[in-house]
């Protein structure tokens, strides 16, 4: 199968970013097996773009076409892809949720040039930025597929491996089946290491790793003639991972903490301080089919609060130096007591001081637990939101609430 790249320019000089773009796309191609039959730097012509674009898909099975991030270009270059796919640019949902969802984790408005990424061709797929406000797609027809993608390293780069490569992989007729491990906890450099042996392995099973703020995942393709190795690779996989996975299929920790609350016929409520209400935020926005396990949430951001709406003893407050971990006991067991709720969570801490003090339990018994979180004040929020839906799915799935967590 063949690939073309294109990436568009303002300038005479290949900048590093795309030679960096460039090499990235082009080994993994050559690594997968498929052929790189155009690799283009393009100054931001129309005319130029057109003829480029014409090429690229006469001879190609996928083009990837790397646009400049700044809005006008972008929409020149989208306007471009949808008179050469005879289809039109029109607002998409899911890319409009994603932008909205990036804008408020690092507390920007929303400008209205923005917008114009909400928009993508009609017919195509959005390919989520988590990174940023430029979005993707993914537009397909008969002779070929083309992916549209940010001209910035870093979000090409979650971009590529998560969703452009796998796609890729799927589409080559070899491959016969496919794994994915859903982890948390475990970084990217962490991630290879630790299965160092597998991706080495000699029958061409690909493994890929990708990972942001601590929530991964890991892509397994089999081709064909190695499937009668894949349950050997799988497995080793499998059991290195053993202690960060939370899913073997392609869900969310809020989808999975949701099913198996779900099964246990059971519901929780949340008590949030350092989280800010995304946990209950992440569990309408990315669990929405699960709502009937959600028996509500608070946000307590002051002190007053903790003690007016969920019974948090004053006295907790007046002392020098204030105990952390009873603060989110008694958060926890104010909530378990106003809703009835069958599992009760709680968040506070010291977000200046990276130091997150969460608690979770039921009426038999409430455990109160420490991590550190870093990076901007929006990657701590939701880093400490994955780090407590992690624990509590752990503890749902061994039905770990018992007497002797009690603190």
């Amino acid at each position: 199968m063949k690939i073309s790249v294109i990436v568009t320019s303002n300038s005479e000089v290949v900048s590093n970013t795309k030679n960096e773009i460039l090499s990235l796309i082009c080994s993994q191609a050559y690594k997968n097996g498929l052929d790189v039959v155009g690799k283009f730097v393009l100054k931001m012509e129309p005319d130029i773009i057109v003829r480029t674009l014409k090429f690229c898909r006469e001879f190609s099975d996928f083009v990837v076409f790397i646009s400049d991030t700044n809005f006008e270009k972008c929409y020149v270059c989208k306007k471009i892809i949808c008179d050469e796919f005879s289809t039109r640019l029109i607002n998409n949902a899911y890319a409009q949720k994603n932008i909205e969802e990036y804008l408020k984790q690092v507390n920007l408005p929303l400008k209205k040039e923005d917008q114009t990424f909400m928009q993508v061709p009609e017919g195509a797929r959005c390919v989520k930025n988590a990174m940023g406000v430029f979005q993707g797609f993914l537009l397909e027809s008969e002779k070929n597929t083309l992916f549209f993608l940010p001209c910035d390293y870093n979000e090409l780069y979650h971009m590529f491996f998560s969703s452009v490569l796998p796609y890729i992989l799927q589409k080559k007729q070899e491959t016969t089946c496919s794994y994915i491990f859903k982890t948390f906890g475990i970084k990217y450099n962490e991630m290879t290491s630790l299965l160092k042996e597998e991706i080495k392995n000699k029958h061409n099973i690909q493994i890929l790793c990708c990972e942001y703020l601590l929530d991964g995942e890991v892509f397994i393709f089999v081709p064909f003639n190695a499937k009668n190795y894949a349950n050997s690779v799988v497995g080793s996989c499998y059991t290195k991972l053993l202690p960060y996975i939370y899913s073997d299929l392609d869900a969310s920790l809020p989808e999975v903490v949701g099913e198996l609350l779900r099964l246990r016929n059971k519901k929780v409520v949340f008590a949030e301080d350092f989280t800010k209400g995304k946990l209950a935020n992440m569990f309408f926005e990315e669990a929405s089919g699960y709502l009937d396990v959600f028996s509500g949430g608070f946000v307590a951001t002051d002190n007053k609060t903790k003690t007016n709406v969920l019974g948090v003893s004053e006295k907790v407050f007046s002392k020098a130096s204030i105990d952390l971990g009873e603060v989110a006991y008694q958060m926890a067991l104010g909530a378990l007591e106003v809703t009835q709720a069958d599992i009760t969570v709680s968040t506070y801490g010291d977000i200046n001081k990276n130091q997150l003090i969460f608690a979770i339990g039921t009426e038999e018994g409430i455990h109160v637990y420490t991590e550190n979180v870093f990076g901007t004040l929006n990657q701590k929020v939701q880093t400490a939101c994955n780090f407590v839906l992690f624990k509590l799915l752990k503890k749902i799935q061994k039905d770990d609430f018992n007497l002797r967590e009690t603190v």
